[in-house]
C-alpha cells in the first residue's frame, strides 16, 4: 500500500516540477519580450495566421490543390457555361488521370 502511495508522490512531484520548468521559461520569455529583444509582430495580421488576407487565401489554395481546381471549374462554368467547360474539364482530366497511372505503373517496375 505504501509502495502506491510513494508512486503517487512521485508522478505528482514529476508534474509540479515540469510545471515550474514550464512557468519559469514563460516568465523569462515575457521578460525579453518586454525589455525588446523579442520583436514584436507588425500587424494584427502576421498576429493570427487564420486572418483572412490575399496572402493566407493563396497559401490555403495552394495546400488544397483539388479544392482550386473545383473553384476553377466552377467559376468557368459561370463565365463560359457548362457546356463549354465540361469537354475540357473531362479531356483534361482523362488526360492527367492516365498519365498519371501510367506514371505509377513505370515507377512500380
Amino acid at each position: 500500500m505504501k509502495h502506491g502511495l510513494d508512486l503517487r508522490r512521485a508522478r505528482e512531484t514529476a508534474v509540479l516540477v515540469r510545471m515550474q520548468v514550464t512557468r519559469e521559461q514563460l516568465c523569462a520569455a515575457d521578460r525579453a519580450l518586454r525589455a525588446g529583444s523579442i520583436r514584436r509582430p507588425a500587424t494584427r495580421d502576421a498576429r493570427n495566421p487564420r486572418a483572412l488576407t490575399v496572402t493566407n487565401v493563396a497559401h490555403a489554395l495552394y495546400d488544397a490543390p483539388r479544392v482550386t481546381l473545383l473553384g476553377s471549374i466552377v467559376l468557368a462554368s459561370l463565365m463560359l457555361g457548362p457546356k463549354r467547360v465540361v469537354p475540357l474539364v473531362v479531356r483534361t482530366g482523362l488526360t492527367s488521370w492516365v498519365s498519371r497511372n501510367v506514371r505509377a505503373l513505370v515507377g512500380r517496375n
